[in-house]
């Protein structure tokens, strides 16, 4: 898609798409019903300037879209965010630890509440996270800054096209090199609401590890962990059942002196941007405490 951004407003040169009508466009772009019959209703959809209903015929006119049709006020925090990629439309940033992605109404700090202090003096962004992770967990989260593309978003996780990687910084010896794919359900612990635990009755799970590192002396482990599905705590859970916990994850493993964190990095980001028509990663820079680990068990 070949596009050009004016404040609000998404010009989209139709001769860069392959669809033929409005209904066509929604179904390639915006797949939310719902979003679809807010932008006929609130104009924020037009063809040479005009209200466009779904039949329309777009091939040789102007095609308009409002990227950022709402708006929200946001508080200002003195706290700093760690962006890694910005666009139109998407948000990488570099999570903390302990820190929840978004609220569970507690009223603690949360990496959103942060994102939107980012975007203090720009109502008309309204960012929500494509995916979470535990408070535990450092590294990389993905957000939406556009309703209208959100659940197109939200669509590429589903279907996979939207990749994470991990590395899992685990007790015990592996072999460099190793690669396993730990395909084990995952359900609730009925003694203790905080866990979740490998079970035939749970939900489908599959982790894929490869070792790219051993500090044999030190007896720990680093490992490459990507998702092929997204349940709570999955990468903690799937290793601590193969005896390989990760270092300082005291809900599954133990205490650890090795790190001042859960050795647990989101470490880079393979997805298919929708308006750029192409796949990009983006990758993180670990954290100091866990690239000494990994430097150490390169040697």
């Amino acid at each position: 898609m070949e596009y050009t951004l004016d404040g609000r407003w998404l010009h989209i040169s139709v001769d860069s798409l392959f669809v033929k009508t409005i209904q066509e466009f929604f179904d390639s772009y915006i797949p939310s019903k719902k979003i679809q019959h807010l932008l006929i209703q609130n104009k924020h959809i037009l063809l040479d300037g005009n209200p466009v209903k779904r039949e329309d015929d777009i091939v040789g006119l102007n095609l308009d879209l409002c990227l950022y049709p709402e708006e929200k006020k946001k508080e200002k925090l003195d706290l700093k965010l760690d962006v890694v990629y910005e666009d139109e439309i998407l948000l990488i940033v570099n999570k903390p630890k302990d820190l929840l992605v978004h609220s569970d109404g507690n009223g603690e700090m949360t990496l959103t509440k942060i994102v939107e202090s980012y975007y203090y003096d720009r109502d008309e962004i309204v960012p929500l996270p494509i995916h979470r992770l535990d408070k535990e967990t450092s590294g990389l989260v993905v957000y939406s800054k556009s309703p209208v593309f959100q659940p197109l978003l939200d669509q590429l996780l589903s279907q996979k096209q939207i990749r994470r990687n991990y590395l899992a910084f685990c007790e015990g010896k592996m072999d460099v090199g190793t690669i396993q794919t730990i395909d084990k359900p995952i359900g609730k612990d009925r003694h203790d609401s905080s866990k979740r635990i490998v079970h035939k009755g749970g939900q489908n799970a599959v982790t894929k590890i490869r070792c790219v590192a051993c500090n044999r002396r030190k007896n720990y482990s680093v490992l490459m962990c990507t998702l092929e599905t997204g349940r709570t705590h999955q990468i903690r859970v799937h290793l601590a059942s193969i005896g390989h916990p990760i270092l300082n994850d005291e809900l599954y493993g133990k205490k650890s002196d090795l790190c001042i964190r859960m050795g647990l990095f989101a470490e880079s980001i393979e997805m298919y941007h929708p308006l750029k028509e192409d796949t990009m990663e983006v990758e993180g820079s670990l954290p100091k405490d866990l690239e000494k680990l990994y430097r150490e068990a390169l040697h």
